[in-house]
């Protein structure tokens, strides 16, 4: 068999176990970040399936030097931040 075709072949085996693996939740992501139509679908799944499937995990990720660690999905924004900080300075002086 032609190199390129058998890495093919064993590239679809790997993905179909993968996937069979994983939430049923995470696949479509996981379809569009194999297929290459996604950078940020590959992002989203290599840091959702790092931790386990869990995403507070992702958010509250530890690994800093991780190279996707900056873009990782499910932080907060900074605008997000800056909202729940002001709503909790509210709630506290009403208090």
């Amino acid at each position: 068999m032609i190199p390129q075709i058998e890495a093919e072949r064993n590239r679809q085996i790997a993905i179909e176990k993968r996937r069979a693996d994983m939430p049923k939740a995470y696949r479509a992501n996981y379809d569009k970040a194999v297929s290459g139509a996604s950078l940020r679908a590959a992002i989203n799944a290599q840091c959702i399936e790092c931790v386990c499937w869990q995403r507070e995990e992702v958010r509250l990720c530890t690994s800093l030097a991780c190279p996707l660690w900056a873009v990782r999905p499910y932080q907060d924004s900074p605008q997000t931040a800056h909202n729940k900080g002001f709503n909790r300075q509210t709630a506290a002086e009403r208090g």
